[in-house]
């Protein structure tokens, strides 16, 4: 199953043509609108502009899911950077824009507000950005260097992983796998294959250890500079502001986090115990059971579907549409990129999922991950493009919400091994969604700190800093070889979006409580949730939330999550024993 590129444009050509004629109408809008002073009229080229972008957006979509399934082809690779540099031209040019509507008197803000109430967030979003935007010229400046600073620094991480093959035996055969294929060895039943797999792929990093180095140092030095000059408290701080959230609430979250890892001890113990050995870090997502069920792409399909319908028939509708019409990218292959993703840039275009699936319980989940996002984008495109997209921290929700539909769905429908097996794997895909992303934030904050401070960080400094991390968080619980401290190197978040993954975190923690709101309330809840996501970015998250009653400020609201986990945690001791 993989993506038909003949459903966004015939051609590379067409989509570049595409790209240079929204461009130039979107400078040409821009520079209209900098002369402008009447009011309506200001708000009618908001609109030119904004349809415009929507359209542009189309190729930014177009190229990335090109590049992502063969990032070593050339002309995937050509044709990005064609519309990278003509979305640094757009950049520049909303540039401009923010700068002359941040110039407004404080009447003309109100008047525009009131003439034009569906912009109120968008222009509140420039209004809160006021104090930490530099001089037309140097906004200028920096869009326009986008396309050769940390964006293009960072796909030098991107196009060295995606080029790596690894030479591993096998029951008796040699095979050459993908990133994506060693990396799902961590669930085999096979111990030392689990050890074998992962000592082989880090040390692969090792090898390009001086690059990757260089190029993390390079991304954070820019980033950092960045939040610097834009008087940003933290480096951090940017990117709680880009997600519209205090420091404070993420603060309280990475703190909160860091005091309950005894959640996360407790459970390694035991499963230490079960399994009758002493785990390391490339053993905590093995099976707890040899009865390693492997699922074809049908059975997943199914499964997904009936969850996402006993749920919602509007959601399964959506769901189902990206079956039916193609539009997932589904099995690793040489050159496509790791990992799993949605895409969905513009509202003139379907949402693509892409993932690798090899046809574990883990896989299904992932898949059904990627369909929230998909779920989430289709919904929302009911907004225009200026609201239609969320801020990190609520990127995640419906994603992660799916999961638990599909989680419940399937423990009802396998035996009791079957069962233990996938609760356990919830547990640890919900450790990996929380305490693993934390102790990643750990490491970014203390990272970043050290380059901005000393001017520069080596490759064991930085080895230093994550094995430090992981002590904190595992204690003497798993065994951490030493091959495991450049474990950083491996995380794409790090290089690409600075500070994203405390957003996995914020997320699951978030849906927790909606997911406990939705058993409270049964189908009532649904339509409140679906309204949620049908609002796409038009209002603040407080503001999202509150329509089903979350408060993210509450002093106790991350506690409760954690106390969540910790339920999972007794209820599979509880069922093993039984």
């Amino acid at each position: 199953m993989q993506w038909d590129f003949k459903t966004v444009f015939q051609s590379d050509e067409e989509a570049i043509e595409n790209a240079k004629r929204y461009s130039k109408l979107i400078g040409s809008l821009v520079d209209e609108l900098e002369k402008e002073k009447e009011l309506n009229k200001i708000i009618k080229l908001i609109k030119e502009i904004e349809d415009s972008t929507d359209n542009f957006s189309k190729s930014i979509q177009y190229a990335w899911m090109r590049y992502s399934v063969n990032t070593k082809e050339k002309e995937s690779q050509k044709l990005l950077g064609t519309i990278q540099s003509l979305e640094s031209n757009v950049g520049e040019y909303f540039a401009k824009l923010e700068v002359r509507l941040s110039k407004l008197s404080k009447k003309d803000i109100q008047e525009l507000k009131k003439i034009a109430p569906n912009y109120t967030h968008f222009i509140e979003v420039i209004e809160k950005r006021k104090k930490h935007l530099l001089s037309k010229e140097a906004e200028q400046v920096l869009a326009l260097t986008s396309i050769s600073r940390r964006e293009a620094i960072s796909k030098i991480h991107n196009k060295l992983e995606s080029s790596y093959k690894f030479k591993i035996e096998i029951d008796g055969e040699i095979k050459v796998l993908t990133p994506e294929e060693v990396k799902a060895l961590r669930r085999s039943t096979n111990s030392d294959l689990r050890k074998k797999a992962m000592k082989t792929f880090l040390k692969r990093f090792q090898e390009d250890s001086l690059v990757i180095t260089e190029v993390y140092n390079l991304v954070v030095k820019d980033y950092d500079l960045e939040s610097k000059i834009r008087k940003f408290a933290r480096p951090i701080s940017m990117r709680n502001f880009e997600n519209e959230v205090s420091d404070d609430v993420v603060d309280s979250l990475i703190e909160t986090t860091n005091e309950n890892v005894n959640i996360l001890r407790e459970y390694y113990k035991w499963k230490s115990e079960v399994m009758n050995e002493k785990l390391t870090l490339a053993d905590i997502y093995a099976p707890i059971t040899t009865k390693a069920r492997k699922f074809s792409f049908d059975e997943a399909k199914e499964i997904i579907l009936d969850a996402y319908y006993s749920f919602s028939n509007k959601a399964g509708d959506i769901v189902k549409s990206f079956f039916e019409n193609s539009r997932i990218d589904l099995y690793p292959r040489e050159g496509k990129i790791g990992g799993a993703y949605c895409i969905y840039s513009t509202t003139k275009l379907p949402a693509y999922v892409l993932t690798n699936f090899n046809g574990d319980m883990y896989d299904i989940m992932t898949l059904a991950h990627e369909l929230g996002h998909g779920l989430h984008g289709t919904l929302s495109k009911k907004q225009t493009y200026f609201n239609y997209d969320t801020p990190l921290t609520l990127a995640e929700l419906a994603s992660v919400f799916g999961e638990f539909l599909v989680f419940d769905y399937l423990k009802g429908k396998l035996d009791k091994e079957e069962r233990l097996a996938l609760i356990s794997s919830k547990i640890e895909d919900t450790f990996a969604t929380t305490f693993r992303q934390n102790f990643f934030t750990n490491f970014e904050i203390r990272s970043h700190d050290l380059i901005s401070n000393s001017g520069y960080a080596d490759w064991e400094e930085l080895n230093d800093i994550y094995y430090e991390e992981l002590r904190k968080t595992f204690g003497e619980v798993v065994e951490i070889p030493q091959w495991y401290k450049n474990e950083w190197a491996m995380i794409s978040h790090f290089f690409e979006t600075p500070f994203y993954v405390y957003s996995y975190n914020f997320a699951h923690c978030l849906v927790i409580a909606l997911y406990q709101k939705y058993l409270e309330e049964g189908k009532s809840f649904t339509k409140k949730y679906l309204s949620l996501l049908e609002s796409g970015g038009s209002l603040s998250p407080n503001e999202l939330l509150s329509k089903v009653g979350i408060d993210i400020s509450r002093s106790d609201f991350w506690e409760k999550a954690f106390d969540f986990i910790d339920s999972l945690v007794k209820e599979i001791k509880i069922n093993y024993n039984k």
